[in-house]
């Protein structure tokens, strides 16, 4: 992202979490504004520690003139206001931006030459009771759509330390 620094985690796109607000469409995000904060993200910066938060994108179907500045469901990614709301894998599927950002959670980790799923982790009500083999080809898979939805670049994060380092590292051997 443009003028980011590096050690900010900005999110665009990743696994929808539960909420504890109503929810029509089941999906653990509440159907209409005003939205929440319900994505945090804590990070360090040199300037202590800090918290990334955005809300979930709306899930209503129309917008709701109460709150112009929160897009519908359907228009979220490309209306003004949406790019101050964290869109989750449902509508991200068939849609492609210029960059995305995509953020992993706990739910999927690596360590050393794997992925190791950990649905207990998961924030999604329906996946957290899968045995951890279902579970990981639910998530890699889920995180490769994520991943490329940005037809001309992506920024990839995790909430897991050794998971975040080894995705530097990544990018630290391609320069190289």
């Amino acid at each position: 992202m443009a003028g980011a620094e590096s050690s900010v985690r900005p999110v665009r796109a990743s696994p929808c979490i539960e909420s504890d607000e109503p929810a029509s469409t089941g999906h653990g995000t509440p159907p209409t504004p005003p939205l929440l904060p319900e994505v945090e993200i804590p990070w360090n910066s040199p300037e202590g520690p800090r918290i990334w938060a955005r809300p979930w994108n709306s899930r209503a179907d129309e917008p709701a003139f109460d709150y112009p500045d929160v897009p519908a469901l359907t228009f979220w990614a490309t209306a003004p206001g949406g790019h101050h709301q964290v869109g989750c894998i449902y509508p991200v599927q068939g849609m492609e931006y210029a960059y995305n950002a995509v953020i992993m959670g706990g739910a999927l980790v690596r360590r050393g030459e794997q992925w190791i799923a950990r649905p207990e982790e998961s924030q999604d009500s329906q996946l957290r009771g899968l045995p951890p083999h279902r579970y990981l080809q639910y998530a890699l898979n889920t995180y490769r759509v994520l991943a490329t939805r940005g037809s001309q670049g992506r920024r990839l994060s995790s909430t897991d330390a050794i998971t975040q380092d080894w995705l530097q590292a990544l990018i630290r051997t391609q320069d190289r």
